[in-house]
Protein backbone atom coordinates (compact mmCIF):
# COMPACT_ATOMS: atom_id res chain seq x y z
CA UNK A 1 0.00 0.00 0.00
CA UNK A 2 1.53 3.42 -1.01
CA UNK A 3 1.72 6.31 1.66
CA UNK A 4 -1.17 8.48 -0.35
CA UNK A 5 -3.33 4.92 -0.23
CA UNK A 6 -2.51 4.82 3.91
CA UNK A 7 -3.57 8.38 4.44
CA UNK A 8 -6.50 7.90 2.55
CA UNK A 9 -7.72 5.10 4.44
CA UNK A 10 -6.58 6.56 7.86
CA UNK A 11 -8.53 10.05 6.99
CA UNK A 12 -11.32 8.15 5.85
CA UNK A 13 -11.81 6.27 8.52
CA UNK A 14 -10.89 8.76 11.46
CA UNK A 15 -12.19 11.84 10.37
CA UNK A 16 -14.61 13.38 12.60
CA UNK A 17 -11.86 13.52 15.37
CA UNK A 18 -9.44 15.01 12.85
CA UNK A 19 -12.33 18.16 12.04
CA UNK A 20 -11.90 18.11 16.11
CA UNK A 21 -8.85 18.94 16.53
CA UNK A 22 -8.54 21.11 13.19
CA UNK A 23 -11.43 22.97 14.64
CA UNK A 24 -9.68 22.87 18.54
CA UNK A 25 -12.88 21.43 19.60
CA UNK A 26 -11.81 18.13 21.39
CA UNK A 27 -11.31 16.69 24.63
CA UNK A 28 -8.80 14.31 24.23
CA UNK A 29 -5.81 14.67 26.85
CA UNK A 30 -2.78 15.94 25.73
CA UNK A 31 0.65 16.42 26.96
CA UNK A 32 3.06 19.09 25.35
CA UNK A 33 6.80 18.34 24.08
CA UNK A 34 8.16 20.27 26.58
CA UNK A 35 6.66 18.13 29.63
CA UNK A 36 7.21 14.65 28.05
CA UNK A 37 10.59 16.09 27.54
CA UNK A 38 11.18 16.37 31.31
CA UNK A 39 9.22 13.63 32.14
CA UNK A 40 11.76 11.20 30.44
CA UNK A 41 14.81 13.15 31.21
CA UNK A 42 13.49 12.16 35.18
CA UNK A 43 13.12 8.87 34.03
CA UNK A 44 9.61 8.82 34.27
CA UNK A 45 8.95 6.68 31.22
CA UNK A 46 5.74 6.34 29.45
CA UNK A 47 5.33 4.03 26.48
CA UNK A 48 5.57 6.32 23.65
CA UNK A 49 3.63 4.73 20.42
CA UNK A 50 4.83 6.26 17.39
CA UNK A 51 1.57 6.24 15.06
CA UNK A 52 3.24 7.42 11.56
CA UNK A 53 4.26 5.01 8.86
CA UNK A 54 7.28 3.10 9.40
CA UNK A 55 9.30 4.40 6.86
CA UNK A 56 8.99 8.16 8.58
CA UNK A 57 9.59 6.70 12.39
CA UNK A 58 12.98 5.35 10.58
CA UNK A 59 14.05 8.39 9.06
CA UNK A 60 13.56 7.42 5.70
CA UNK A 61 10.52 8.95 4.79
CA UNK A 62 8.74 12.18 4.87
CA UNK A 63 10.12 12.78 8.57
CA UNK A 64 13.73 12.40 8.13
CA UNK A 65 14.48 13.43 11.69
CA UNK A 66 13.41 9.94 12.93
CA UNK A 67 11.54 9.11 16.05
CA UNK A 68 12.08 9.62 19.73
CA UNK A 69 14.33 7.65 21.63
CA UNK A 70 12.87 4.30 23.11
CA UNK A 71 9.29 4.72 21.07
CA UNK A 72 7.68 1.73 19.63
CA UNK A 73 6.43 1.94 16.06
CA UNK A 74 2.45 0.40 15.41
CA UNK A 75 1.24 2.47 12.51
CA UNK A 76 -2.34 3.77 12.86
CA UNK A 77 -3.87 1.25 10.60
CA UNK A 78 -2.08 -1.29 12.85
CA UNK A 79 -3.04 -0.11 15.95
CA UNK A 80 -6.52 -1.51 16.79
CA UNK A 81 -5.25 -5.45 15.75
CA UNK A 82 -2.11 -4.64 18.16
CA UNK A 83 -3.95 -3.90 21.48
CA UNK A 84 -3.55 -7.27 22.51
CA UNK A 85 0.05 -7.16 22.79
CA UNK A 86 0.02 -3.52 24.39
CA UNK A 87 -2.09 -5.11 27.84
CA UNK A 88 0.59 -5.06 29.93
CA UNK A 89 0.31 -1.49 29.54
CA UNK A 90 -3.53 -1.04 30.16
CA UNK A 91 -2.93 1.01 33.54
CA UNK A 92 0.33 3.01 32.66
CA UNK A 93 0.73 5.68 30.98
CA UNK A 94 0.82 6.05 27.42
CA UNK A 95 1.63 8.51 25.19
CA UNK A 96 0.71 8.70 21.04
CA UNK A 97 2.52 10.46 18.35
CA UNK A 98 1.85 11.40 14.78
CA UNK A 99 3.59 14.48 12.64
CA UNK A 100 1.33 17.33 14.12
CA UNK A 101 -0.32 15.83 16.92
CA UNK A 102 -3.92 15.29 15.16
CA UNK A 103 -4.12 12.03 14.30
CA UNK A 104 -2.42 10.78 17.39
CA UNK A 105 -5.77 11.81 19.00
CA UNK A 106 -7.49 9.05 16.81
CA UNK A 107 -5.28 6.76 18.55
CA UNK A 108 -5.98 8.34 21.95
CA UNK A 109 -9.77 7.66 21.02
CA UNK A 110 -9.51 3.64 20.34
CA UNK A 111 -7.61 2.76 23.42
CA UNK A 112 -9.61 4.42 25.71
CA UNK A 113 -12.36 2.74 23.60
CA UNK A 114 -10.53 -0.99 24.45
CA UNK A 115 -9.47 0.13 28.06
CA UNK A 116 -6.68 1.94 28.39
CA UNK A 117 -6.55 4.10 30.95
CA UNK A 118 -4.00 6.90 30.58
CA UNK A 119 -3.23 7.48 27.13
CA UNK A 120 -2.46 11.20 25.63
CA UNK A 121 -1.70 12.64 22.46
CA UNK A 122 1.64 14.48 22.15
CA UNK A 123 0.43 17.91 21.40
CA UNK A 124 1.95 19.04 18.28
CA UNK A 125 3.46 15.86 17.47
CA UNK A 126 7.00 14.50 16.31
CA UNK A 127 7.43 17.96 14.10
CA UNK A 128 6.79 20.09 17.51
CA UNK A 129 9.69 17.62 19.30
CA UNK A 130 11.98 18.15 16.38
CA UNK A 131 11.38 21.24 15.93
CA UNK A 132 12.39 21.95 19.51
CA UNK A 133 15.76 20.00 19.07
CA UNK A 134 14.91 17.06 21.29
CA UNK A 135 16.84 14.13 20.42
CA UNK A 136 15.68 11.87 17.90
CA UNK A 137 17.22 8.44 16.39
CA UNK A 138 17.13 7.02 12.98
CA UNK A 139 16.63 3.68 11.65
Amino acid sequence: MSETDEIYQVVRKYWKILVKWFLRIHDYPEITVDELHRKLESGDSPLLIDIRPESDYRGTGTSKYGHIPDAISIPMLELETKLQELEEYREKEIITMCPGGGLSLAAVEVMQEAGFRDVKSLKGGTDAWHKKGYPTVTG
